[in-house]
């Protein structure tokens, strides 16, 4: 995949096939369209294209109803990669693109700049300054320049629709298990190891603490998760809090006891999955009433990943 951080592309590209949009999960709704765009642009012989922004429009437009974004920019090039598209486009969402009307947005960027054969969006697709443009005018584009346009209904999962909002909100209440099945792969957060006050392994279940970037952290509790090391995977369960028990008053700590590894990964990145949240973090009373808990979740864990 060709990746261009501007739309300063020093090439053109065959009968390109675009769609447009945040894509922040890279959730089914979005692995819908993006199939569609792989698709015309076989029947075309041209070129699969996405074209992305950063930082996420609403940090700009509305940064008071910003909310935590599911991909990091180096987690969304990964996974837009490894659905097949060609090249990706990541436009920096500055007052310069953000002011371009939507008629301008057609004529200069799509048609002169990139010269695409077709376009492929979200019926709820919106563009230009102020959001001005709309799948109508798109059509009455398209017409006139003899273009493709495909245009995706929304996605439901269990009877709703499937978005990036939904997810996010699914994620920082702790239902990763859902979120799951809309993004279609587990909520993943990466981070490098760095040094804890080593009770877990006092206590006989030793972890590893993730320093991370991720806005979006899924909330407080304990998790069945896996860690993914050297690309291995490994059983995994996971505690996001303050760890009331032991009265630290810490800020949020990420700890994770890996099943059936050993080894020093200080200073490692490491990829954490989150796959089910089993309870929420609790105070106990003793060391030996939370050793007694962590040894049932951790059996939890295991039976979760048997087979």
């Amino acid at each position: 995949m060709k990746i261009f951080e501007s739309l300063d592309i020093p090439e053109r590209f065959t009968r390109p096939v675009l769609t447009i949009g945040n894509y922040d999960g890279i959730h089914v709704g979005h692995r819908k369209i993006i199939e569609q765009v792989k698709q015309k642009a076989k029947e075309l012989s041209g070129t699969s294209m996405l074209m992305t922004f950063h930082p996420h429009p609403m940090s700009v437009l509305r940064p008071e109803k910003y909310t935590r974004i599911i991909t990091p920019l180096h987690v969304k090039k990964r996974l837009i990669e490894e659905t097949g598209i060609d090249v990706l486009i990541i436009v920096p969402f500055n007052t310069e693109f953000r002011n371009i009307e939507a008629e301008g947005f057609i004529k200069e960027v799509l048609i002169d700049r990139l010269g695409v054969a077709g376009i492929v969006v979200g019926y709820d697709f919106r563009f230009g300054k102020n959001g001005a443009g709309d799948i109508g005018m798109l059509r009455g584009f398209v017409e006139d320049y003899d273009l493709y346009l495909g245009v995706v209904d929304a996605v439901t999962v269990d009877g709703e629709k499937v978005g990036s909002n939904m997810i996010r909100k699914l994620i920082a209440a702790g239902d990763v298990d859902k979120a799951k099945r809309l993004l279609e792969r587990p909520h993943m957060i990466d981070g490098v190891v760095v040094r804890g006050d080593g009770r877990g392994r006092e206590i006989g279940f030793p972890t590893i603490n993730l320093a991370t970037v991720f806005e979006l952290v899924p909330k407080e509790g304990v998790y069945i998760t896996e860690v993914k090391i050297s690309e291995k995977m490994y059983p995994s369960v996971t505690n996001i809090g303050h760890n009331p028990t032991f009265n630290d008053n810490r800020e949020l700590t990420v700890e994770t006891h890996i099943i059936g590894f050993s080894g020093d990964l200080y200073g490692e990145r490491v990829y954490l999955y989150f796959h089910k949240r089993l309870r929420p973090e609790m105070k106990f009373r003793s060391v030996e009433e939370l050793r007694a808990r962590i040894t049932k979740d951790v059996e939890t864990a295991r039976n979760y990943f048997s087979p």
